[in-house]
């Protein structure tokens, strides 16, 4: 097999030195490494993406890795410059937890709070290592073998077992962790390298797993830095975070090899496949397959912070498979959760999240659907507060933002919570249907080329524009022939110009339509609230046949409480 080192040190060069007094979780260290563990994801994000098929095919691993450690790594660099080491851990775990983005992303975050959770103790690095595998497995309500949980196990075995070997104990005699971090960092590419013997599905695409790669890439860059600690003094701190650039890694002088993954498979091997047992095709029909939601949860620090994942895995494993819970209390007097799960039964799981929120409140309510991913050129990010139509624009290509609708308190989107959505898109260019303006900005442009917020003041303005792109999504847009592809916003544009929208109330909504449709109506569309009257839709229907015979009426339902219903008409050729 090509080997799978995520470096190019030589094997047998051993680990070096150690100075006395540097510690796994100094604050040069720390930074250093979450720098180099970002620019690392990011350079294979797309390599590893394009091996992902569990646990889900949606090509989105090493995106999501990237992401989620890119949130960590921001706020480690926007940390005060004497903020301590552990402080620094516990930092980069928050933000990691918050902007978490899918089963692998969720399971890093946990695997850092772990490491944070034992620094803040005093542990020495096996103690870290092991801490943060332990804490990465316990979120995970189904643990497979052979992913990025097997890595983490190995890693944190190999190194009690050196320091078990050479009799060390870092937290009394200061010795160093380099030999240990190699070894850790050595047994995860192994256990990488095991991963493709241990799950059919990966066996049957040829591939190893992505998680597990991922993880390679974080723990070798955890070597590099601390080899650089070594070249430079037993602090740590200070000159470690501001040495040269290789590749994104933090380096001495050029000593230092970056951080890069050789080869993910064997030479030759074959592509992923389409027809192996659990594995999706990309670009599969929209009805096929589970949605994802992801949610964040916080309450009251008080709060038993394992009882609380414990239910919510429970819960939401009763309706839903990949299901992820890490947080807890987060020594700030707020405990945070994130909640992963893949589902085809959106509505009761978000009655699960709206009933953990009973005592706090929700956050970045993300729902997509995992076949819409990274497709073409162009995403939609919609936000809404409908969460009945959130499975129907997740279904037609978007990632959505649920902003209320829920039973429960949830908090007013940010930048960072669309550019995040954006993010997950997986496209270059993305449109924002239903985001206000004051979430629409600089963030979200971030690791896309270009974000276009499309006016849309109703639900109906962004299922109708959603509805103009048609087949185009999720199959995606295609790119044209040509360097400026399909003009997305101009398709959505052209539909929304000929919609009118007019709210109303319960019966009132028969009237209203037969006024609004005439001849020229070539669709009709009706957002009903859930207290709307019974047998509203086929009162619609009958004055449709009336008005206007050869247009279509689309009904669909909001699952907000009340009795509004919002009616849109479409005149001619849209």
């Amino acid at each position: 097999m090509t080997d799978v080192d995520s470096g190019n040190r030589a094997a047998d060069s051993g680990p070096e030195p150690f100075p006395s007094g540097v510690r796994l979780e100094d604050p040069g260290l720390v930074r250093a490494w979450t720098r180099g563990a970002t620019a690392a994801l990011r350079r294979e994000r797309g390599a590893i993406d394009r091996i992902n098929v569990f646990p889900v095919a949606d090509a989105d691993t090493g995106t999501n890795l990237y992401l989620t450690l890119r949130e960590g790594d921001r706020a480690v660099a926007g940390a005060p410059a004497d903020t301590p080491g552990p402080r620094l851990l516990a930092i980069l775990a928050r933000a990691a937890l918050l902007g978490a983005r899918g089963n692998s992303g969720v399971i890093l975050s946990e695997w850092l709070r772990g490491l944070a959770v034992a620094a803040r103790r005093g542990g020495g690095t096996a103690d870290l290592l092991t801490r943060a595998a332990t804490s990465a497995r316990s979120a995970v309500a189904q643990p497979a073998e052979g992913t990025i949980l097997t890595a983490a196990d190995a890693a944190a075995a190999a190194a009690r077992a050196v320091e078990s070997r050479a009799g060390l104990d870092v937290a009394v005699d200061g010795a160093g962790p380099l030999e240990t971090v190699t070894a850790a960092a050595a047994a995860a590419r192994a256990a990488a390298r095991a991963s493709r013997d241990e799950l059919d599905v990966l066996r049957a695409a040829g591939v190893l797993d992505a998680g597990a790669l991922g993880l390679v890439l974080v723990l070798d860059a955890l070597v590099v830095a601390v080899s650089g600690a070594a070249a430079l003094g037993a602090d740590g701190s200070g000159d470690l975070a501001t040495g040269s650039e290789v590749g994104g890694v933090s380096v001495v002088d050029g000593t230092m090899d970056t951080v890069n993954l050789d080869q993910l498979l064997d030479a030759g091997a074959p592509p992923p496949v389409t027809d192996a047992p659990g594995i999706e095709p990309h670009g599969a029909d929209a009805d096929a397959g589970a949605l994802e939601l992801m949610f964040v949860l916080t309450g009251p620090a008080e709060a038993a912070s394992e009882t609380v994942a414990a239910e919510l895995r429970a819960a939401l494993g009763e309706v839903g498979d990949s299901v992820v819970v890490v947080g807890g209390d987060a020594g700030t007097g707020t405990a945070v959760w994130q909640a992963h799960v893949h589902t085809d039964h959106l509505d009761q799981a978000l009655a699960i999240a709206a009933r953990a929120a009973r005592t706090g409140a929700l956050a970045q309510v993300h729902v997509r659907h995992l076949a819409a991913v990274g497709q073409h050129e162009w995403g939609v990010v919609a936000a809404t507060s409908a969460p009945g139509l959130a499975a129907e624009l997740a279904h037609a290509g978007a990632v959505v933002l649920l902003t209320g609708g829920v039973g429960a308190t949830v908090e007013g989107l940010t930048p960072d919570d669309v550019g995040r959505a954006a993010a997950s898109t997986g496209a270059r260019r993305v449109l924002l249907l239903g985001v206000p303006d004051e979430a629409a900005g600089a963030e979200a442009h971030l690791d896309v080329d270009e974000v276009v917020a499309v006016p849309t003041p109703t639900d109906l303005h962004a299922v109708v524009a959603l509805a103009a792109l048609g087949t185009l999504l999720p199959i995606g847009l295609p790119d044209g022939g040509g360097p400026h592809g399909v003009d997305a916003h101009a398709t959505v544009r052209e539909a929304l110009a000929v919609l009118t929208v007019v709210a109303t109330r319960g019966a009132a909504a028969v009237d209203v339509l037969r006024e609004a449709a005439g001849t020229g109506t070539t669709v009709a569309t009706a957002l009903l609230d859930a207290d709307a009257p019974e047998g509203l839709p086929d009162r619609l229907a009958a004055v449709l046949a009336e008005r206007a015979p050869d247009a279509e009426l689309v009904v669909l339902a909001t699952g907000r409480p009340g009795d509004g219903v919002q009616l849109g008409t479409e005149e001619g050729d849209a």
